[in-house]
């Protein structure tokens, strides 16, 4: 995991996984550059992990695995002239949509790879300023104080901690049906936001989107400055 840097226009000094948008190169390059089991679908997204991995954390998952410093190059020349390509199999897992209600929003996939070689991260220390392996169930407890973790973020390291070894969840992964999941948003009467869960008691009478954004964002400023994890989302 890396943590964000201080800068951050968004998440600033939130721990999150390595990860980024979807260029259009991506959707160009994935099917020549990306090798392994994986789902042609979602080749451009396993190619911009891949990718983001290499620029935030100096991890190649190349057929000799390892770990350099990209500073201002770019991935794809690199792979060019080296004749390389990325080799990994990678696992579609989690699916999550930020809430509509809020400024900034995504619509995030998630995706798991074993790592047998021994790649220390080198963060990039422009939007990474540190970067370790890490336990889910370590994460889990540093999120109770030492780090500050988003909502999907802490619910995907749950996810991983039910499994009792990265082998063992990939093999999870096989029979896994990926599900959307889009939080939504409530104001409760003290002004505090709640995040409401697919499946929870309150989510079907909410609406999609809040007929009040002010209170919302107000709510959301409140709980950003107590560190209340529903504050931000990854």
């Amino acid at each position: 995991m890396g943590r964000r840097s201080a800068s951050a226009k968004f998440m600033a000094r939130a721990w999150v996984f390595p990860g980024g948008r979807v260029d259009d190169i991506d959707q160009e390059r994935a099917a020549g550059l990306v090798v392994g089991d994986n789902d042609p679908a979602q080749l451009p997204w396993i190619a911009a992990a891949l990718r983001e991995t290499v620029e935030e954390a100096g991890i190649w998952l190349t057929e000799s695995p390892r770990v350099e410093f990209l500073g201002d190059r770019d991935v794809y020349r690199i792979l060019d002239e080296s004749g390389e390509k990325f080799v990994a199999d990678v696992a579609y897992f989690a699916h999550w949509v930020t809430p509509a209600d809020l400024p900034i929003r995504y619509d995030a996939r998630f995706f798991a790879t074993l790592v047998t070689a021994d790649l220390n991260p080198i963060p990039d220390l422009h939007e990474i300023d540190d970067a370790v392996w890490v336990r889910p169930g370590d994460a889990i407890l540093r999120a109770q104080g030492q780090w500050l973790v988003p909502f999907p973020t802490h619910v995907t390291l749950e996810q991983l901690a039910r499994a009792t070894s990265a082998a063992a969840f990939m093999e999870m992964t096989k029979d896994l049906a990926v599900e959307t999941v889009q939080p939504r948003i409530k104001v409760e009467a003290d002004g505090s936001l709640r995040v409401v869960m697919p499946g929870e008691p309150d989510f079907d009478d909410l609406p999609e989107a809040s007929l009040n954004a002010g209170a919302v964002a107000e709510a959301a400023r409140i709980a950003k400055e107590s560190g209340s994890r529903n504050a931000e989302f990854e």
